[in-house]
């Protein structure tokens, strides 16, 4: 049996992997995260009791995300000696890809954010394998295996996922009810520069709408502005994703979080000049509406609102999409598998 790692940088990435992680000890292996602290990865791993060992508590600072470069991979690979590694698993990241390397391990990157050029190059050298979706717009060179499939489906794929209605009751909602997801993103990012979604103005606009519709449950990344602080919703994060399937609509400038309500069949408006290739392909499907600005958004919106049995329609059009993709888990977990039968050799046909 091997030793495998998985290294975690951002909350998302706990609930891409944990699937893996289960099958992985399921089968007789050793599975141990490295977690950079911060946001509310700890306690995500905590919640699904996963093992784990924290590299570096994110700071601010001009020099700060250089520190963190340094430390968090030296971190990483001061753990993984000590795990005596076999397989190294993450979003591609130089902080898990150098200490793959310089131990001679395999190692499987994932990646499906197309734009994210600087982060390529600092971990394409490093990895065995980059792992994309089938979608996925950017030519990634040798390296590159593609998968039917998209990152949030690791988690949300039905044979993995049901919505739990009980996580509606805290909040005094039901199935029934209609309420809606927002979500502002703070636009710190490296790959935000020159990007934009809604305007403050464009907000209150949306906010009103869709308040004389239902209840509005509202997510703020980064500071809350004082006027929206009455509809900012405080929920744990492990309940998120039964709240986007039971939700009438989401609206936001997160891809994830829109790729996420898509593929539990529930209506996503996507405000962002950035695209992704998942994104243009949920669009296909009529399950994610692209807007530009905030004002394209309200009228999205306005137009939604005004379908009839909108519920329905989007869980048919799920049902396509799902039809012509795979649960990812397993498969990463084969993939994995097949590395640690053979490092250097063929490891996907």
């Amino acid at each position: 049996m091997a030793n495998i790692l998985i290294d975690l940088g951002h909350p998302g990435d706990v609930h891409i992997f944990r699937g893996a992680a289960q099958r992985w000890m399921a089968q007789g292996h050793k599975v141990l995260f490295t977690a950079l602290d911060r946001e509310m990865i700890v306690r995500l791993l905590d919640v699904y009791k996963l093992p784990y060992r924290v590299t570096y508590k994110r700071r601010k600072g001009k020099l700060a995300l250089a520190f963190e470069l340094i430390l968090r991979t030296l971190a990483t690979l001061r753990i993984a000696r000590q795990f005596k590694t076999d397989l190294f698993v993450g979003i591609g990241s130089p902080t898990i890809g150098f200490p793959a390397w310089l131990m001679r391990k395999p190692y499987i990157a994932l990646t499906d954010t197309e734009h994210a050029r600087e982060q390529h190059a600092l971990f394409k050298p490093f990895a065995t394998l980059v792992a994309t979706p089938d979608v996925f717009t950017y030519d990634m060179g040798p390296k590159q295996v593609r998968y039917p499939a998209y990152h949030e489906l690791m988690y949300l794929h039905p044979e993995d996922f049901t919505p739990d209605p009980a996580v509606l009751e805290p909040l005094g909602l039901t199935p029934d009810d209609r309420f809606f997801v927002v979500r502002f993103v703070a636009w710190e990012a490296t790959h935000d520069v020159g990007q934009h979604g809604f305007s403050l103005d464009e907000k209150r606009a949306l906010l009103r709408e869709l308040a004389s519709h239902g209840r509005v449950l509202l997510s703020v990344e980064g500071r809350v502005d004082h006027e929206f602080q009455p509809l900012v919703q405080s929920f744990a994060p492990e309940d998120v994703h039964h709240l986007l399937a039971f939700a009438t609509l989401y609206v936001g400038e997160g891809a994830t979080m829109a790729s996420e309500a898509a593929v539990l069949g529930t209506p996503a408006v996507y405000v962002n000049t950035l695209t992704m290739g998942y994104v243009l392909e949920e669009e296909q499907y009529g399950l994610l509406h692209i807007c530009r600005d905030g004002s394209a958004a309200l009228e999205k919106v306005r137009e939604l609102l005004a379908l009839p049995d909108l519920k329905p329609q989007w869980t048919a059009k799920r049902d396509r999409l799902l039809a012509t993709k795979i649960n990812p888990t397993p498969w990463l977990v084969e993939l994995g598998n097949r590395l640690l039968h053979n490092p250097r050799g063929p490891a996907y046909e």
